[in-house]
């Protein structure tokens, strides 16, 4: 099995990406905008809800109920070098 570093902050950007950073010191980008066509994820289109996303327990969430599989985030993010 896999292990995977601990998500420990995200901040939202431009375009409905993503600015991920891990315990491992790791920081990617994620490309959220192609799931905000799943219902479940639709409400997040509106930037200033996009905005207020935040991390517990490792994980990405919303204050409306959404959240996102940090081991996706972390696989599917592309390397970021500041």
């Amino acid at each position: 099995m896999k292990s995977y570093p601990k998500l420990i902050e995200a901040t939202a950007l431009n375009d409905y990406n993503l600015l991920l950073l891990f315990s491992n010191g790791e920081k990617k980008i994620f490309d959220f905008a192609p799931n905000l066509s799943h219902p479940f994820y639709e409400g997040l289109r509106d930037n200033a809800l996009f905005r207020r996303v935040a991390v517990t327990n490792g994980e990405i969430e919303w204050a409306t109920g959404q959240d996102y599989c940090p081991h996706t985030l972390y696989d599917k993010g592309v390397d970021y070098t500041e």
